[in-house]
């Protein structure tokens, strides 16, 4: 036997083998189960407890928030959405589920700010300015 590659042919023992072998199936995803949506990079500003909250349990924070995300983004019913402007209708929406009545931010601020203004402010040391 001759190929036309510039590799040796195999021993005829081994091409026999090979012959006489069969195919094992894998368990490996198609490449179309591979593929991955693209995502896109954006800055988003969240207050500084919910983005410690998402990384709390350690890397992958980023995805723990697209899926929170995708989870509000498909319980909201798009006829919901329709009609308002874009903005406008999603934030009412994410406010009254997400969080609660205004007295209840209102109460969270006012706590933060008491805390702030509880602490005491700090010694200076000796030969700092």
């Amino acid at each position: 036997m001759h190929s036309d590659d510039r590799y040796t042919d195999a021993p005829l023992d081994i091409a026999e083998e090979i012959g006489e072998s069969i195919v094992i199936p894998d368990d490996f995803p198609s490449p179309e189960e591979l593929l991955r949506d693209l995502k896109r990079a954006v800055t988003i500003r969240l207050d500084t407890d919910v983005y410690e909250w998402f990384r709390l349990p350690g890397p992958g924070y980023q995805t723990r928030i697209n899926a929170v995300l995708r989870a509000y983004m498909e319980s909201v019913d798009r006829k919901e959405l329709s009609g308002a402007p874009s903005g406008a209708r999603i934030a009412q929406t994410a406010s009254k589920r997400l969080l609660g009545s205004k007295k209840a931010a209102a109460k969270r601020t006012s706590k933060k700010v008491a805390r702030v203004a509880r602490k005491k402010p700090r010694a200076r040391t000796k030969g700092r300015r």
